[in-house]
């Protein structure tokens, strides 16, 4: 395969070209009955309107979908990165870490992880209070 395009058939095969068919119909009675005085083009225009609003929810429901998923995985891959250095779960540890706290941790290089978090637990830090102690930053290039 020469690219890695993933479709979703019934999202982007039946779903969007009914929806756009939809729209261009009704943009065209709009556009039909413009000339009418009786109230039908402002019926039709609304149409659109809910029409393109369907879509562009569609489209900010994929991206939800895909950071709440992203989300998820950064917390395991975290998880999963305490554990490799301490051999203990995070989860066994009395301090509770909230997402967002998570989030900043995980942009410290590996030598700096672990007095990082031990300063959180220490001094309940924000997330931004955690980036602005990270020494050795490690960006996250391939965040949606």
């Amino acid at each position: 395969m020469k690219n890695h395009r993933k479709y979703y058939p019934l999202h982007h095969f039946i779903f969007y070209p009914i929806m756009l068919i939809l729209l261009v119909l009704s943009l065209f009675e709009f556009w039909d009955n413009a000339v009418d005085e009786r109230g039908v083009s402002l019926i039709w225009l609304m149409v659109s309107a809910v029409i393109i609003s369907i879509i562009i929810l569609s489209f900010m429901l994929r991206q939800h979908y895909a950071l709440g998923l992203q989300d998820r995985l950064i917390i395991n891959e975290f998880k999963f990165r305490y554990f490799a250095f301490t051999g203990n779960r995070l989860e066994s540890l009395p301090y509770q870490f909230s997402d967002s706290q998570i989030f900043a941790l995980r942009f410290s290089e590996d030598e700096d992880l672990i007095e990082l978090i031990n300063k959180t637990i220490e001094n309940d830090w924000s997330s931004s209070k955690i980036k602005q102690n990270i020494k050795n930053w490690k960006a996250d290039n391939r965040r949606i």
